[in-house]
Formats: structure tokens, C-alpha cells, sequence
């Protein structure tokens, strides 16, 4: 039996500051899906340790990379 996802607590804001808000909206949209770590990873074409390390606010990854698995979750960035 596949494991629950526990959805993780929604952000307080929607401005994104700085790397541990940006991983805190990943990690929440992936939980409200329901998906876990590893399918997430695989829908998106990504290594689950660099998932895992966007989701915790690590300093490293690359934009492309972050802004690949937001928009493969339906979030939408932009600049204002």
C-alpha cells in the first residue's frame, strides 16, 4: 500500500524572499497533489536528492531546475 502524503503547512505569503519560501511552495503544492518525493522527482526528470534540497531551502540549485519542477506543479513565477 502506497505510503499517505501528509500535505505540509501552506506559506504565509506569496512573495518568495528567499530559498527556504520557495521550497516551502514546492514542498506544498507537491503534498496538497498528494505525490510523494520520489513521483515527483520522476514526473519532473529530476534526481530526488535535488528535489529533497529545493524543498529545504538549499542554496544550489539551479534555476532552470527550480523553475522546471514549479511549473510541472502548476506554480506560476513572476517579476514584478
Amino acid at each position: 500500500m502506497p505510503k499517505k502524503v501528509i500535505v505540509s503547512k501552506e506559506p504565509s505569503s506569496n512573495i518568495i524572499s528567499d530559498e527556504k519560501i520557495f521550497g516551502d511552495f514546492i514542498k506544498y503544492k507537491r503534498t496538497s497533489l498528494g505525490l510523494s518525493l520520489e513521483e515527483t522527482a520522476a514526473l519532473c526528470n529530476v534526481n530526488y536528492l535535488t528535489l529533497k534540497k529545493l524543498e529545504s531551502g538549499n542554496v544550489g540549485t539551479r534555476l532552470s531546475t527550480a523553475l522546471k519542477i514549479s511549473k510541472m506543479l502548476g506554480l506560476k513565477t513572476f517579476v514584478k
